[in-house]
């Protein structure tokens, strides 16, 4: 007997629908990367975590072992407006978007997982009317706070058949970090297509997977992100839906993202940006073992990488705390073996997770405040995406800290 729940993302590609996965990377079984324990001797359930990619398209996927009303459920964690810096590409998408398809006072801006209502309520105030799908019921319930209007669902067709009569179609959907956390992709793209006429312009942004290979970013693999998209990839799975991928726009964000532009099929001229970005991701080896090989094995240095630095500061008698309880931090954790005495606490700015325990490791989580109190000598930040931001606040907490991030290498930063 097997664990998967379904054949995609082990058998089956869940892009293109292509069988015969390649293994590219296992990370063994691992607990929920957002599931917070509430004691330190409560035992977390675990998972495989093992990443395959589709020698046809190139999608990375992994395998779906728990239903996602578990990972996005009601308690689920993550507030998109605890990062300023988040805040901040919120605020520039929204001018960027208004200024490109020219968006007008009333029109209607939709935002699928649109979280705590961090891009929306910027939408708002620009005039737009906005709507959000998110599915965890607390995040939906703070976004609605914020007088977002918000329909707490998971995104699929039967939604936005739903969404559609509701509140018609949108000049505009954005999809940000999404697409990699929906098992069922053709559904969901599919939901997208008919939330769409000719006017409608969907922009997706994620992580790109040939940045993820080539930059060692291993520890974004975990069970929400059942995806790792590349344009080639996304062009072959929009393919069936009625879309098509029309633009590319390269960005910054989590350590090199793409922002796909997605249009019904025949209502604009796809920009050169297209198959430029897919050359380029062919040239660097999406569809090759080598560049699959080569990353897996960067990838297990980097765990050997925490876990020497780790002993050799326990060794020299050197109190380490961790910034940021983000998912990515989970997945490098557990890799390496880190357990509650290689980190005095971790802090971190969500008030959902303070007071709670990190899957597996089991390192207390505290608010920042709580910081200088551990008096650490070092601080492992491991959201390395935001290290910057982080960097300065762990200065202005514990000045005499050396501040660390653990991927690609171990470094000091600041």
């Amino acid at each position: 007997m097997t664990d998967e729940l379904t054949p995609r993302g082990v058998h089956t590609c869940r892009g293109c629908g292509a069988d015969g996965l390649v293994s590219v990377l296992d990370l063994g079984r691992q607990p929920l990367s957002n599931e917070m324990a509430l004691t330190t001797d409560e035992p977390s359930p675990t998972f495989p975590l093992h990443l395959r990619v589709c020698p046809t398209c190139g999608l990375g996927q992994i395998g779906e072992y728990v239903l996602p009303d578990r990972i996005f459920g009601a308690e689920y964690p993550y507030l998109s407006s605890v990062s300023t810096s988040w805040l901040a590409h919120a605020g520039e998408y929204t001018r960027h978007m208004t200024e490109e398809l020219g968006l007008a006072e009333g029109d209607l801006v939709m935002e699928v997982a649109s979280n705590d209502g961090y891009l929306l309520t910027q939408m708002r105030d620009s005039g737009m009317r906005v709507v959000g799908i998110e599915p965890a019921g607390m995040v939906a319930e703070i976004a609605r706070s914020r007088g977002v209007e918000t329909v707490n669902e998971f995104f699929g067709l039967a939604v936005a058949e739903q969404v559609a009569q509701t509140y018609g179609r949108p000049r505009l959907i954005a999809a940000n970090n999404v697409m990699a956390h929906v098992p069922d992709l053709q559904d969901f793209l599919a939901g997208m297509s008919h939330l769409c006429d000719d006017d409608t312009v969907v922009t997706v942004e994620n992580p790109s997977f040939v940045t993820q290979m080539l930059e060692t970013q291993f520890d974004t693999i975990y069970h929400e992100h059942f995806c790792y998209l590349s344009a080639h990839a996304v062009a072959a799975a929009t393919a069936g839906v009625g879309l098509e991928l029309t633009r590319v726009e390269k960005l910054t964000t989590h350590g090199g993202s793409n922002r796909y532009w997605l249009t019904r099929t025949g209502t604009r001229e796809a920009h050169p940006s297209v198959a430029e970005t897919i050359a380029e991701e062919l040239e660097a080896g999406l569809l090759t073992q080598e560049l699959w090989d080569d990353f897996a094995t960067r990838s297990r240095a980097v765990i050997q990488g925490l876990r020497t630095w780790l002993d050799e500061q326990h060794a020299a008698g050197r109190t380490v705390a961790g910034y940021g309880a983000a998912a990515k931090g989970n997945t490098l954790m557990n890799a390496a073996g880190v357990r509650h005495d290689d980190l005095v606490l971790v802090v971190d700015g969500s008030e959902a997770k303070q007071g709670k325990f990190l899957p597996g490791s089991h390192v207390p989580v505290a608010a920042p405040s709580d910081l200088a109190a551990a008096a650490p000598d070092d601080v492992l930040v491991l959201p390395w995406n935001i290290a910057p931001e982080i960097g300065r606040l762990v200065g202005e907490l514990v000045p005499g800290a050396t501040s660390w991030i653990a991927v690609p290498e171990m470094r000091k930063i600041g």
